[in-house]
């Protein structure tokens, strides 16, 4: 056996022996690095019309959703508000026409409360004014989730900071004089947890699920 080939199978043990939350932790910094490198060499340009978020936008087929080819998906699976705002360089130099941002959910995650979330939202919907005045801004709520589905230990007991979020990010986009999209009525049950059939882990949504955001969001995009 040679070293190189000891070292790799030392690695390979290590890791089976690694935590999954850590091993999950891992594969989605790799993943968001390369989705973010990817990004940084695709055009932008004035008729496009760019999604942007986290895993929630990245999990959808855009173009194909809205039947529109300038839509262009630039959601990443784990991102932050703060995230978003640190990969506008190579969106903002196309001073795209329409931007649509849904994110905040995993900044729940970290334990950030709904007003540092909408601090951060305000300032990267700055950033884009500034950047690129023409471009037209549509913020949308946070969805809810649901841990009977499945536990998300890093939401547990959440429930409210994504209500006092949206709250605080209404206000924000009355204030930016951006466009408010409340999608977390058409989402949410009777017990404040999003609706078990559009989702198979509580918290990613389901095909349904984003025909309906689609629908909510197509009269925007046209």
């Amino acid at each position: 056996m040679t070293m190189k080939y000891r070292v790799l199978t030392l690695w390979a043990l290590l890791l089976m022996l690694l935590p999954v939350e850590i091993l999950a932790q891992a594969n989605q910094d790799v993943y968001y690095v390369r989705r973010a490198s990817l990004f940084e060499q695709l055009p932008v340009g004035k008729k496009d019309i760019i999604m942007l978020g986290n895993s929630l936008t990245d999990g959808a087929e855009w173009n194909e959703l809205l039947n529109n080819r300038h839509v262009k998906n630039r959601g990443i699976v784990g991102d932050i508000v703060q995230g978003c705002y640190e990969r506008m360089d190579p969106i903002l130099k196309g001073q795209p026409k329409k931007i649509f941002i849904l994110s905040g959910v995993n900044d729940v995650s970290h334990g950030v409360t709904g007003d540092s979330i909408a601090r951060a939202m305000e300032k990267l919907i700055v950033l884009i004014k500034q950047r690129s005045p023409r471009t037209k801004i549509y913020l949308q709520s946070m969805l809810p989730f649901n841990n009977d589905v499945r536990e998300w230990k890093l939401l547990k007991g959440r429930e409210q900071v994504v209500v006092d979020g949206n709250r605080a990010l209404e206000a924000v986009a009355r204030r930016q004089q951006v466009t408010w999209i409340n999608l977390y009525p058409l989402f949410v049950d009777d017990d404040g947890k999003l609706k078990a059939e559009y989702t198979n882990d509580g918290l990613h949504l389901m095909g349904p699920a984003y025909l309906i955001w689609a629908d909510a969001i197509r009269q925007y995009v046209k």
